[in-house]
């Protein structure tokens, strides 16, 4: 597939604020945030299009990008080293 186009469409918390339309949706879930980052801009042919954040709130967000304006990559929260307090949900480390 021959991406032409491939923009930053939203950026949210909450799995219902997410794009409500009929378009496809391929995910991309892991631990390394920087590892799906650099998957999803060698894939779309652009140095920036998904960037990292030096806090980890912003790390906790899905991230919508249309393609082609007929799908989506989506990129989902990473699981594995986000630091969050207890109040976020957290599980104390031993």
């Amino acid at each position: 597939m021959d991406i032409k186009s491939a923009k930053f469409e939203i950026s949210n918390s909450d799995y219902r604020k997410c794009p409500d339309s009929n378009m496809h949706e391929y995910a991309f879930i892991g631990r390394s945030k920087c590892r799906k980052i650099i998957l999803i801009n060698m894939l779309t042919g652009r140095k920036s299009l998904a960037m990292t954040s030096p806090t980890p709130q912003v790390l906790m967000l899905i991230n919508h990008f249309r393609i082609n304006d007929s799908w989506y990559i989506v990129d989902l929260p990473g699981y594995g080293y986000a630091q969050r307090g207890k109040e976020a949900g957290a599980q104390p480390s031993e």
